[in-house]
């Protein structure tokens, strides 16, 4: 998996491995459910590869510990995840496997897709996450942050992927790709006459919805060396992208949500000249 549209997340955390500063809970948001999984894997092999002398974000998947955790029966790594809902039992019984003492230093616990925990599940992990350990990590990852309770939230360290896995494909709106182009020229030159024009061509759910599919894309696409300095301005837009998508997830109303994104790109001057090129 490519993970180079998430570079300023990979310094970051790679600068808590070499400093021995990680924390002791993250919670991953991401709108592809693969590539944010093939992250997490990643992230965790990085910090028990046998061959990571450097402490990079690196796993060299051949060490017994890479082999382990690429099998799913690394006795220090644990997952939870469920199809359906994730409940409190569920929770507890992970509390009791990481009582037990840790056979290389450091237990990590992953619980996937948070959102579907139930709210005596979530209250129950809430009781965990304020009286953290030292040599235990968890990480919780989620497309829909809106849904995940501010305790939670507050007490985790956010990593917000950008990146998509290589397999997505989008099929090809025209009228959508023209509206967005012309939404993008005109903000150039009038943002305000701009987020007019994108509230008045935008009136159903499902249009905004592609709209934010197909513009996380189109800004993913524009990560590269040349406009390296534009990075932080790149991954600000995008932030607004995900969190547009986790504000419709939660069935917030779409017309609410298109404004709040419009109104928040200008009050913050971000700039979408970005989007122009290539």
């Amino acid at each position: 998996m490519n993970f180079s549209k998430d570079t300023i997340v990979i310094k970051s955390l790679t600068n808590t491995l070499k400093t021995d500063k990680l924390s002791h809970a993250y919670l991953v948001v991401g709108e592809d459910s693969l590539y944010s999984d093939e992250f997490i894997l990643s992230f965790v092999k990085a910090i028990f590869c046998l061959e990571n002398k450097d402490k990079e974000f690196y796993s060299c998947e051949n060490c017994k510990n890479c082999n382990s955790i690429n099998h799913g029966n690394y006795v220090d790594f644990y997952k939870l995840s469920s199809e359906t809902s994730i409940k409190k039992d569920e929770i507890q019984t992970l509390k009791s496997d990481l009582s037990v003492k840790s056979f290389y230093g450091k237990k990590i616990y992953w619980i996937k897709d948070i959102e579907k925990m139930t709210e005596q599940a979530a209250n129950s992990l809430l009781k965990f996450l304020e009286e953290p350990e030292d040599d235990i990590i968890a990480i919780l990852s989620c497309k829909n942050i809106s849904a995940i309770l501010p305790t939670i939230i507050s007490r985790c360290q956010q990593v917000k992927l950008i990146g998509h896995s290589e397999n997505i494909e989008i099929e090809q709106n025209e009228e959508l790709i023209t509206i967005t182009n012309e939404y993008i020229k005109r903000y150039m030159r009038k943002p305000h006459l701009a987020n007019i024009y994108l509230l008045e061509k935008l009136k159903s759910k499902d249009e905004v919805v592609e709209f934010f599919k197909y513009l996380s894309m189109e800004v993913s696409k524009s990560y590269s060396d040349e406009i390296a300095s534009d990075v932080v301005n790149i991954s600000k837009v995008q932030e607004k992208i995900l969190q547009a998508q986790a504000d419709l997830n939660g069935n917030v109303n779409a017309t609410l949500v298109l404004e709040k994104f419009a109104f928040t790109i200008l009050l913050d001057n971000n700039n979408l000249e970005f989007l122009t090129r290539g």
